[in-house]
């Protein structure tokens, strides 16, 4: 069986399943999005206090450390997230193609 085969057997078999997905990302994406970036923004603030009163050299140097990777991964999740609302029409059209 190839690639081809296989992919149509998927799609063929996909399509009753996809629209449900569809519809799931289409009702909870704005909210996922939302909730992100509320969470991250909170969670800038929170670690950007604890910067904020830390004394010793070492404990900000954590800090700033735990700082940028939470800004990245959380900025790496909402870029995901919006994409993936973003895709979400080409995606289904693809898949019952």
């Amino acid at each position: 069986m190839g690639f081809m085969n296989f992919i149509n057997l998927i799609s063929s078999d996909a399509e009753g399943v996809v629209d449900p997905l569809y519809k799931a990302i289409d009702t909870i994406g704005p909210y996922a999005i939302s909730i992100v970036t509320l969470l991250g923004v909170l969670y800038g603030i929170i670690i950007g206090v604890k910067f904020a009163k830390a004394e010793e050299k070492e404990e900000r140097a954590k800090l700033q450390k735990v700082l940028v990777n939470g800004v990245i991964g959380a900025v790496t999740v909402l870029i995901l997230l919006v994409v993936l609302y973003a895709i979400r029409e080409p995606l289904v059209r693809w898949m019952n193609s």
